[in-house]
């Protein structure tokens, strides 16, 4: 796990957990950051967070996950869902028609079915709602980079 690009991204995700826990989040491993050189955090687990907490609702961009109990895919989908952000998300399951169905409700720029993270070129990268401007990557990326017009004249 490498580290936070700087001090402040550091302090930003000791905050989010700091405050999750203050919130009566629980954290069940790591959950501080990792002293001695650089900007280190421990990978961490917190669970017993409500859907609109901070942690939840906002981007931590550190290494951190949080864990929600959910009575059905509907109401997994709904919270998913439910956040201003929308770069990328994982499902997890054995069950690939169900796989599929979240990935088609999922307002995400990316989904991946029991994996997490991995990028090729060939494949367009970008978020949806909040979370960025575009796509990068693929052939998809140029259209980003590309203002479309339509002219028409009746020539004599």
């Amino acid at each position: 796990m490498g580290p936070m690009v700087a001090k402040e991204q550091l302090e930003r995700v000791v905050g989010f957990v700091d405050r999750a826990r203050d919130h009566g989040a629980k954290v069940v491993v790591g959950g501080a950051p990792i002293p001695g050189r650089g900007f280190f955090y421990k990978p961490s687990l917190v669970t017993d967070v409500k859907q609109d907490s901070e942690i939840v609702q906002k981007e931590v961009f550190g290494p951190v996950i949080t864990v929600q109990r959910f009575k059905d895919d509907n109401q997994a989908i709904a919270w998913a869902n439910d956040v201003n952000y929308g770069l990328a998300a994982s499902v997890w399951t054995r069950d690939i028609g169900r796989a599929m169905n979240a990935a088609r409700r999922l307002q995400f720029g990316t989904v991946w079915i029991n994996t997490h993270i991995p990028l090729v070129s060939e494949m367009p990268h970008g978020g949806y709602k909040q979370s960025g401007y575009g796509k990068d990557l693929s052939m998809y990326s140029l259209e980003e980079y590309t203002n479309v017009k339509h002219v028409m004249a009746a020539i004599d």
